[in-house]
């Protein structure tokens, strides 16, 4: 299913090689240092973990390309369990981008009848706090264990957005 606002067009990601340079994109994508830094994307990445992201969609994950006046300007999937995760090409920072995707991919989710969703984000990678506050995700903890990305370590903040009517966490709920 196409998501989009007035100027972004999430594209499924079955039609991603629809895009022209999508390849060359991906991989420069990739091997941004700020990638680089803040994601598990393999370093260097290459044409073969590039093919290997354009052949297909792990189970359970639904993936969406962000183009942008036709051309792929990064990625955002939703991984069971309602958890997250994108990426923003290096040319398309700074427009608000990723807040838009994580808002129109919040709806999708939420209307299919997920209650919850989360980020997962480290808590140095201000950019990426930003977003998430603005799409209106909410800080709700740091993860237990940091995670270590080549040579990092790095503590999790997650970021939660709950269905309007879901329940908080810990509340009583009396059925009629």
């Amino acid at each position: 299913m196409v998501l989009h606002d007035a100027e972004l067009t999430l594209l499924p990601w079955n039609d991603v090689n629809t895009l022209p340079g999508v390849r060359r994109d991906i991989i420069d994508t990739s091997n941004d240092p700020a990638m680089v830094r803040w994601t598990t994307v393999p370093h260097p990445y290459t044409g073969e973990h590039a093919d290997e992201f354009l052949a297909g969609v792990p189970e359970g994950v639904e993936r969406w390309a962000y183009v942008l006046d036709g051309r792929f300007a990064g990625s955002i999937e939703l991984r069971p369990g309602g958890e997250l995760g994108y990426s923003t090409a290096p040319w398309a920072r700074g427009r608000g981008l990723t807040t838009r995707a994580l808002r129109l991919v919040a709806a999708h989710a939420l209307a299919r009848g997920l209650q919850h969703l989360e980020l997962h984000i480290a808590v140095d990678n201000a950019a990426s706090r930003r977003a998430a506050e603005r799409a209106g995700f909410t800080y709700e903890d740091l993860l237990p264990d940091p995670v270590r990305i080549r040579g990092h370590e790095d503590t999790l903040a997650r970021y939660v957005l709950r269905a309007p009517d879901a329940a908080e966490p810990n509340s009583t709920c009396i059925a009629p």
